[in-house]
């Protein structure tokens, strides 16, 4: 007996640890990715190690609006905050490991327009692209100054045909509404060829406003004479046909070029440009 008192001592010491060579039990994730206010999220846990299947259990107070189930954490948060929870999984050997997580919600961080320009000095024509990242969109104003580049206009390429793009060659200002058919983001928006006049590493500090999957401007608009709604409306029904569509401002039931180019005029003029007011 004397002998093999050792032997029952370590086993009470393994106490969850699984034997014959097996690893140990243990969950895969130690935080937990942000959910924003009002948008969908869905995480699944995972575990590794034990013997499977394995069960999964959350304790604490889960936000308004999000639920989990068969390790799964899913739904569309409805309060902001932060939220103490303890994850549990049991295999089917009964072993069990917990580990502490707090779920962050907050608000959507807002769209951006990052800017890929040249790292280096250039003299030659060079492309810059523009890429749509982090939140949807339906689209956004830009105004971008060009110190000391030539914009080659005709050749812009826009993800969407529905954009309105004019030159000031005195302000050298660039300025383009540019709206999609549907909320896109995390892709190229537009590319367009600028040519330095001099030998220069490429800065540009651009003006944008986005507006939301729900047509919202997200900060004040942009001036303009047009509106981007109507711009807006454009691209939502691009290539259709039909009596009374929106976005048909010739009437002749087909929305396309000819729309856009009645919307074009004038569609930039401030109060200020329209009335030759210094």
């Amino acid at each position: 007996m004397r002998k093999l008192l050792p032997l029952l001592l370590l086993l009470a010491a393994c106490g969850t640890q699984d034997l014959g060579g097996t690893e140990a039990l243990q969950l895969t994730a130690s935080t937990l990715p942000p959910a924003y206010l009002g948008e969908a999220y869905t995480f699944a846990f995972s575990a590794e190690g034990g013997v499977r299947p394995y069960a999964f259990s959350l304790e604490g107070k889960l936000p308004e609006g999000l639920a989990f189930q068969g390790g799964r954490l899913s739904g569309t948060p409805k309060e902001k905050g932060q939220f103490p929870l303890i994850l549990t999984v049991e295999d089917a050997a009964k072993n069990s490991r917990a580990q502490k997580l707090t779920l962050t919600v907050g608000d959507p961080p807002p769209p951006r327009l990052a800017l890929v320009l040249p790292p280096a000095q250039v003299e030659g024509p060079f492309l810059l692209l523009a890429r749509l990242e982090a939140r949807e969109a339906l689209g956004f104003q830009l105004e971008l100054p060009l110190p000391d580049l030539a914009p080659a206009l005709e050749s812009l390429k826009a993800v969407s045909p529905a954009y309105l793009l004019d030159y000031d060659g005195e302000k050298r200002l660039l300025r383009l509404d540019l709206a999609f058919a549907r909320p896109l983001k995390d892709l190229e928006a537009f590319r367009l060829l600028l040519t330095p006049e001099k030998p220069l590493t490429p800065r540009l500090t651009p003006k944008v406003v986005f507006y939301d999957k729900e047509g919202k401007p997200l900060g004040q608009p942009l001036p303009r004479k047009g509106r981007f709604e109507d711009l807006l409306k454009l691209a939502q029904n691009w290539g259709k046909k039909g009596e009374g569509l929106p976005g048909d401002l010739d009437g002749d039931k087909e929305v396309g070029p000819k729309d856009l180019e009645k919307l074009k005029e004038g569609y930039f003029q401030t109060p200020k440009e329209e009335t030759g007011t210094p």
